[in-house]
């Protein structure tokens, strides 16, 4: 079985004590990094590359990233190849839709059992975005299927972004310091994940998905 590399974040030195805790031992899972702000959670996911990042949903005092639904949606945007699952103590409907709709792959409430968080990270591992009680209850369906994004890698992502943005193939070798043979090679891989069997198809699909605006 793949281990899940893992980040998590929380403004509570106790709670991320917990996860470690609780996470330590299990095989399925590599915990990359533990952060308590926004602005070392954007570092993390830069150096670490996590499938997954744990994040609380509020943490004040980050005057550069803040906190709360922008920041969690900014994280989605900047991060498309890394699946968000939300830990937090907010049990608003009308936050958890709004996290769903942003395109987090779970929410978790901390009042709840934390082997509720191992079965959140069950699902993401399969692809699926994870519905607990929380969510269920206010009727939340998002799709149960988004494994497409999550299978480019890195390289592939920042040559479909660049592509999607506008380049030729000989721009983006030059920005990203990649040989032509490189990226076109990279292009055709990511278009195999994402069923794109031509460039406006690749187009589209990313339109749709918001992942690049």
């Amino acid at each position: 079985m793949t281990r899940l590399r893992l980040v998590f974040a929380d403004d509570h030195p106790l709670v991320l004590a917990g996860l470690h805790e609780f996470f330590m031992h299990d095989i399925s899972v590599e915990i990359m990094a533990m952060v308590s702000s926004s602005t070392e959670l954007i570092a993390a996911i830069a150096a670490h590359h996590p499938d997954v990042v744990v994040t609380d949903f509020s943490m004040p005092g980050d005057e550069r990233y803040g906190d709360g639904l922008s920041f969690i949606s900014y994280l989605l945007r900047r991060f498309p190849q890394v699946r968000v699952l939300v830990v937090t103590m907010v049990s608003s409907p009308v936050v958890i839709q709004s996290l769903y709709k942003a395109g987090v792959s779970g929410v978790v409430l901390k009042t709840e059992d934390m082997d509720k968080l191992g079965r959140a990270l069950d699902a993401i591992r399969t692809g699926r975005v994870y519905v607990g009680e929380a969510a269920a209850s206010i009727g939340v369906e998002p799709d149960t299927e988004q494994p497409f994004l999550t299978q480019l890698s890195p390289r592939e992502l920042e040559v479909v972004r660049h592509f999607i943005a506008g380049q030729s193939l000989t721009d983006i070798s030059l920005v990203l310091n990649r040989s032509i043979k490189t990226v076109s090679s990279q292009k055709r891989s990511a278009m195999r994940k994402l069923n794109a069997k031509n460039d406006q198809e690749l187009i589209a699909y990313c339109v749709q998905a918001g992942v690049f605006q």
